[in-house]
């Protein structure tokens, strides 16, 4: 079978029997060197399949409505299966390779501890299990990505609506969450179905492997080999002792900035009483100002942007047809970097981009290492994001101007204000597989309970449907990427060190980050972080020490001036 994407073709048939062909090669080497050569083509044919599917979904991305893109998207969905047996098989006999320490020696540790914790994570037995997982994937975020919204006169997408989620006029903001909520209510049947129906047959593949819930499952998909569930729950306990509180004092500051005497939900998202840093210029205007950026911000960011760009792998417009979020991937065979966004105008079009080349840039610096495993980092891989968005702050006025002050406050405090909710989603998707025959009433109990617990100003003026305990609903990871989510606070604990170090020391902050970007995926989080003299989130007092840096900044920031 073959399939056809925009200039290349990846034929399936023949790419297993090539598959087949170059493991037995691997097995049969009869030395270190010989073996060495097999197992740098074998990776270089795993990258092959990735990158086509990878390509196939930034296809389907960029316009849902295309059926041949939707074609290709829901073949690799379908193929799934048999391409987890295929790299458990990989797994397999690297493991059981009578070189594997002089494997280990050269490619790193890493790669072996995933394929130790992963080499469990498919049978036959389950295959369907797993396609049924993707089909209930796809069809939740065909619910986002084709959501048209009625307000104002026009037919809005929910990329297109956030220009007036964030609105100066706190009536169109409001009226502009009860549209959106009122796509979420019109949809409550399909968002409650999908979810239960996710959660059974993730249970039910973790039962049919030998786990005893998802979460154990859910942790080594995420490739969790140095931390725990039990280092999640001593995080959280901070957030609660430590983090609640800060983030409390940082929306009291909010209430006094924009004259509110409370905060409601549809203020949350709203800093300034004159809205957010006023943005100018068209989409490929902001991309011009990025390449001076990364140009003068080292020689590696500068080659890694030139590339980006002379490849014609940025797609930053917002289209009628096109999936609304952001996300950074690669494809072709030299593992070419791509950034998919949806520009809408305001500020946060600066943010994500760098957060988005973040990533990027990573997978620019981890591909020599030809593993898939190395150059996507699934534990670790938004600290290199989030990073950027800081390593970046220098250049804003280039962005801002006079408001450059106002853009960085909010980039640093409306991250700190997202703690909390992560804590929210992880204990959450905790109670979800831990609990997996709760009814969608008792899970929505939970989830007001947690919003309660972490979220204390949270109002939501008398919206019964959010009240009920559903504004999980747009939260997508809690769908597609169960125990992803609270990777952002994880990563954002580390990035905010290295902003910390980089406004002391410039050059070695650079000299750090470019490091843990060469390592990649090499290392697991924990390790990463010491490669660079980080602290550990899960380490005891380790809160109360960054918040405390932390609150030494915005206390020399007169936010009232916003």
């Amino acid at each position: 079978m073959s399939i056809r994407q925009k200039g290349s073709i990846l034929d399936i048939d023949q790419y297993e029997l090539d598959f087949d062909r170059m493991l037995k090669d691997f097995t049969n080497a009869t030395s270190f060197e010989e073996q060495n050569v097999q197992f740098e083509r074998l990776n270089h044919h795993r990258l092959a399949y990735q990158a086509s599917e990878n390509k196939a979904r930034i296809h389907y991305f960029q316009d849902i409505t295309n059926d041949g893109y939707n074609k290709q998207h829901a073949f690799f969905q379908e193929f799934e299966p048999r391409w987890l047996w295929m790299t458990g098989e990989y797994y397999r006999e690297i493991l059981d390779s009578k070189f594997r320490e002089q494997l280990e020696n050269q490619w790193g540790k890493q790669l072996f501890k995933i394929a130790e914790i992963k080499l469990e994570t498919y049978s036959d037995e389950v295959q369907e299990d797993i396609r049924m997982e993707n089909r209930l994937v796809y069809e939740y975020q065909e619910l986002l990505g084709k959501a048209v919204i009625p307000f104002d006169g026009k037919e809005l997408r929910l990329s297109t609506l956030a220009l007036y989620l964030n609105s100066t006029d706190r009536e169109v903001r409001k009226a502009a969450f009860e549209a959106k909520s009122g796509y979420f209510k019109q949809h409550a049947s399909d968002f409650d179905r999908i979810l239960d129906n996710l959660i059974n047959t993730r249970n039910r593949i973790a039962k049919k492997l030998g786990y005893s819930s998802f979460v154990e499952l859910g942790y080594v998909r995420m490739h969790r080999t140095g931390h725990t569930p039990d280092d999640l729950v001593q995080y959280r306990k901070q957030v609660r002792e430590h983090g609640v509180h800060f983030v409390s004092a940082l929306r009291k500051k909010q209430l006094n900035r924009i004259g509110v005497s409370k905060l409601k939900y549809y203020d949350e998202s709203y800093f300034f009483k004159n809205g957010s840093p006023s943005l100018k210029g068209t989409h490929q205007e902001i991309l011009e100002v990025y390449r001076t950026i990364f140009r003068e911000l080292s020689p590696e960011t500068g080659t890694f942007f030139d590339e980006l760009m002379e490849k014609g792998n940025v797609d930053v417009e917002s289209r009628t047809n096109k999936m609304g979020g952001a996300f950074a991937s690669y494809s072709g065979p030299e593992v070419a970097s791509f950034i998919f966004a949806n520009f809408n105008g305001t500020s946060n079009d600066v943010r994500i981009f760098a957060h988005e080349a973040g990533h990027a840039f990573q997978f620019y610096m981890s591909r020599h290492s030809n593993i898939h495993e190395y150059i996507i980092p699934y534990d670790s891989c938004e600290v290199f994001s989030f990073t950027m968005e800081r390593f970046v702050w220098p250049w804003m006025e280039l962005f801002f101007g006079e408001n450059t002050m106002k853009y960085q406050f909010s980039n640093l405090t409306e991250a700190f204000i997202y703690m909390p909710i992560a804590s929210v989603v992880d204990e959450f998707e905790h109670f979800l597989y831990e609990f997996p025959t709760a009814t969608m009433q008792v899970r929505k109990q939970k989830w007001r309970e947690l919003e309660q617990d972490y979220l204390p100003e949270r109002d939501y003026d008398g919206n019964e449907f959010l009240q009920q305990g559903t504004g999980f609903y747009e939260i997508g990871h809690l769908f597609t990427s169960p125990f992803y989510y609270m990777d952002y606070d994880l990563a954002h604990f580390a990035a905010v060190q290295l902003w910390m170090k980089q406004k002391d020391d410039p050059i070695s902050a650079w000299e750090s980050f470019l490091k843990i970007c060469k390592h990649g995926g090499r290392l697991p989080y924990s390790e990463l972080l010491k490669s660079a003299d980080l602290e550990s989130p899960f380490e005891d007092g380790s809160m109360t020490r960054l918040l405390e840096k932390v609150k030494n900044w915005i206390n020399q920031v007169d936010d009232r001036s916003f």
